[in-house]
């Protein structure tokens, strides 16, 4: 040995120690962590931030002016659909009908005696210039009535306009809210000028009552008496809607639900229109998400949905699509990007009321799924130049095996040529593992 190294010198030595040495890197097993490919349902779906909304809200608005009481309901109290939330005193219709009564007992007494002394021409005259003195505000009246049908009319218009925008994702909640609102006021204006109408005409019908005593006294008692009989049952028939009217001043609620806000708490004086209270049905929660354009084509009414977040409270919590909005939007990214979007809504149980109004959540809807699919990790599948692989341990040594995948759930793909269920794949495969290298399980 010493003969050979003097012969041939260190150098001999040295390669031989580094080609023994390569060849053992070689041959060193390369230590992999693997997983076993198993069969089971795989579910393919499209992910998505989302938040909660109610489906059912009502605004109660005054629907006359007058003092409305104060409101003894509090934000997240419990109402039930026709419960009394509070009364508005409307002392148009009081003076009105405190006219009418008063008007009942002068014929009431006029009836009693009818033996009265014949009327003075002053006394018509006077009853005649009442006439025209309500014929006058009848008129006045009936213009603020076409102003305030004009006004309505503009009011609807405007609200179908809002709510196509509306119900295509383009127009905001408090926008839709805020036409809504205008839309109510103007109808309560249009009811409320109606009912001042109402009651101008009936003054002149009872001014026009009034003169007619003065003239049919001159007749015989009898004929008086059907006259008046006749102008009392007028009298009582406008009394009964007034009356009518006047039981409308009762605001109830018209929906059970939850009080979501209060907007008068003390007592005060409203105009029509005015909100009182915000109610909303919380077992009527929907849960709405802004899906890509690219992706949305694959949302299906009617397909299951897994709601995740910390707001849902447990892990088993599932909905259904209840409505794809058919037009999109441009919603600018937490990043500034600009993408085109289309509002989907999801339908689920919330009689627990886990979820309130506002929350956050992720949505996974299952766009496709897959019974008894032969399932590979994602973290074993690889791009090659032909298409996707995964190495696959047999005996003891790595095999490059190509692969032909179907759906991508959120862990696993769904192989359906090239793998059977039982083979062992490598998870996440070292850069320097290659076909046939001998592989050992990693140290934990």
């Amino acid at each position: 040995m010493k003969k050979a190294i003097a012969k041939f010198g260190w150098p001999l030595v040295i390669v031989a120690l580094v080609a023994g040495i390569y060849l053992w890197g070689k041959t060193r097993p390369v230590p992999v962590d693997t997983a076993v490919v198993r069969r089971g349902r795989l579910e393919e779906c499209v992910t998505e931030e989302a938040q909660t909304q109610l489906h059912t809200e009502r605004v109660v608005t005054a629907e006359f002016a007058g003092t409305a009481r104060r409101i003894m309901l509090e934000e997240g109290d419990s109402v039930e659909r026709g419960q009394l939330i509070t009364t508005i005193e409307d002392t148009e219709l009081k003076l009105a009908l405190d006219m009418m009564k008063a008007q009942v007992k002068e014929i009431e007494g006029q009836l009693a005696g009818v033996d009265v002394p014949l009327p003075k021409a002053s006394e018509i005259e006077a009853a005649e210039k009442v006439r025209q003195q309500a014929l006058e505000n009848v008129a006045e009246v009936k213009e603020q009535e076409r102003a305030a049908e004009a006004d309505r009319e503009y009011a609807e218009k405007e609200l179908r306009r809002v709510q196509g925008l509306y119900e295509s994702g383009s127009a905001t909640d408090r926008q839709f809210d805020a036409v809504r609102r205008d839309m109510q006021t103007a109808h309560a204006n249009a009811q409320a000028v109606t009912q001042r109408l109402a009651a101008a005409e009936t003054a002149v019908r009872i001014a026009e009552l009034r003169k007619q005593v003065l003239l049919d006294s001159m007749q015989d008692t009898a004929h008086l008496r059907q006259v008046y009989g006749a102008q009392m049952d007028q009298i009582r028939s406008a009394m009964d809607l007034i009356d009518y009217e006047v039981s409308r001043t009762r605001v109830t609620s018209p929906i059970s639900g939850t009080v979501l806000e209060k907007h008068v708490d003390s007592e005060r004086y409203v105009q029509p229109g005015t909100p009182l209270v915000t109610l909303g049905d919380m077992a009527s929660i929907e849960i709405r998400a802004d899906i890509l354009s690219d992706e949305v084509g694959r949302v299906k009414i009617g397909q299951d949905v897994l709601l995740v977040g910390k707001a849902v409270g447990r892990d088993d919590a599932r909905g259904t699509v209840k409505k794809v909005y058919p037009s999109g939007f441009t919603k600018v990214s937490s990043l500034g990007v600009r993408q085109q979007r289309v509002a989907v809504l999801v339908d689920f149980d919330n009689a627990d009321l886990a979820l309130q109004p506002g929350y956050e959540l992720d949505v996974k809807i299952a766009v496709a799924a897959a019974d008894d699919a032969v399932l590979a990790p994602t973290e074993a599948v690889f791009a090659t130049a032909e298409g996707q692989a995964v190495f696959v341990v047999e005996g003891g040594r790595a095999r490059l095996r190509s692969i032909t995948t179907g759906l991508k759930g959120e862990d696993h793909y769904q192989v359906t040529d090239g793998l059977s269920a039982g083979d062992t794949v490598v998870l996440r495969p070292p850069s320097d593992l290659r076909d046939g290298s001998r592989v050992s399980r990693a140290a934990p």
